[in-house]
């Protein structure tokens, strides 16, 4: 019986080393991204990970269903960051830096995404 269990466990060690492989390659390929949000007088920061601003904003909408920081209208702006139409423009003189607007409850939703330096 010890003889069937030794592969099972050089095999789930296997399946594990190539998940984390996996899992760095991942984190390794994608971009750190800081999400400054700014809606009725409060500023609201996250970071997310993802491959470009696009997929930062829709990141950051997930963020935004899960942990709800922007009491009441999280789900509301969520929605909006993930409109295929949304117009994210690049910031002139600045590299890697991106605005995107939009309105929550009548008020100005101004969400600056900025390409980060990794960790």
């Amino acid at each position: 019986m010890l003889q069937w269990q030794v592969p099972a466990m050089i095999s789930a060690r296997v399946v594990m080393a190539a998940a984390i492989r996996t899992l760095y390659a991942s984190l390794m390929t994608s971009t750190l991204f800081t999400i400054v949000c700014d809606y009725a007088g409060g500023t609201y920061i996250s970071q997310v990970r993802a491959s470009d601003q696009e997929n930062a904003i829709t990141a950051w909408a997930a963020l935004l269903r899960r942990e709800q920081p922007i009491e009441g209208v999280s789900d509301q702006i969520a929605r909006d960051a993930d409109e295929r139409e949304r117009n994210i423009v690049p910031l002139e003189g600045l590299s890697g830096v991106w605005c995107w607007t939009t309105l929550a409850e009548d008020e100005l939703v101004l969400v600056n995404v900025i390409r980060s330096a990794q960790p």
